[in-house]
């Protein structure tokens, strides 16, 4: 298993992971996305769910804005939960950390985990080399970074090491994992849940099985979501659409991947 480090917030704080240059791009992304511009609200003592947590920095924001939430991550990848475990622990209150994938329905199935860049572990395998490939298209210079973007890879060290061929190809390999799934519905009546004041969701390419996995009773349950997109432009409207359907009033933006010509967005519902 990976040795877990340490790595530095911008804001100078200190998180566990397992890659340290995975962290400041991580952060980049959640830190600097401003929820309340896509209509989104984080009451402070709401219930989160933060479904593909990853090492938890997500769940850290949450804890920030939201200090008396009750917060549940969920992450199916034995090391990187290790990780998740710990970061959720020190949040004041701690955050609850469950080793689960969440899908249609449960079971257990093969994962591509990548060592080298968790945040690209995947059960969708299609969708785990499309965006591997916008990654290494980003580190090479084969596309134009925004300025943001480019400032995190040169910050973080990898803008240097990304001439080295075979060093991105040992990044980018993934191995198989076997984890457990199971279904947001069954998790919310074991948890307890009643209501949802945010769902997030970034799996990686199994966005629709999450929410497949949530019954049509507990749909009212959930007031918003923000949920990334790993399917395309077309897949992320008609998702959209569905949510409008339910009640949902939305908005799409672009991942910052996306510059590496990997089709990845956000969606930001809220009843």
């Amino acid at each position: 298993m990976p040795i877990m480090q340490s790595a530095t917030l911008p804001d100078g704080r200190s998180v566990f992971c397992l890659n340290t240059y995975e962290v400041d791009f991580g952060a980049h992304e959640i830190f600097s996305d401003d929820l309340a511009a896509h209509g989104l609200s984080l009451p402070a003592d709401g219930t989160y769910l933060d479904v593909g947590a990853n090492i938890g920095l997500f769940s850290l924001y949450l804890r920030d804005h939201c200090p008396q939430a009750r917060i549940i991550a969920f992450e199916p990848m034995p090391a990187v939960f290790a990780v998740l475990e710990r970061n959720a622990a020190a949040l004041a209150p701690p955050a609850q950390a469950i080793q689960l994938a969440l899908g249609a329905e449960p079971g257990w199935a093969e994962f591509d985990y990548f060592p080298g860049v968790a945040a690209l572990s995947t059960q969708n395998r299609a969708v785990g080399q499309t965006m591997a490939a916008g990654l290494r298209q980003l580190l090479g210079g084969g596309a134009i970074a925004g300025g943001d973007v480019q400032d995190v890879l040169e910050r973080s060290g990898a803008t240097q090491v990304a001439a080295d061929t075979a060093f991105l190809d040992q990044l980018l390999r993934p191995e198989t994992v076997r984890a457990q799934i199971d279904t947001l519905s069954a998790q919310m009546q074991a948890l307890g849940i009643d209501r949802v004041d945010l769902l997030k969701i970034d799996t990686e390419g199994a966005e629709r099985e999450v929410l497949a996995g949530l019954d049509e009773a507990d749909w009212p349950k959930i007031q918003q979501m923000l949920v990334e997109v790993h399917l395309g432009e077309e897949v992320t409207e008609i998702m959209a659409e569905d949510l409008r359907r339910r009640g949902f009033r939305t908005s799409i933006g672009t991942h910052p991947l996306a510059q590496g010509g990997a089709a990845v967005f956000h969606i930001y519902a809220a009843r």
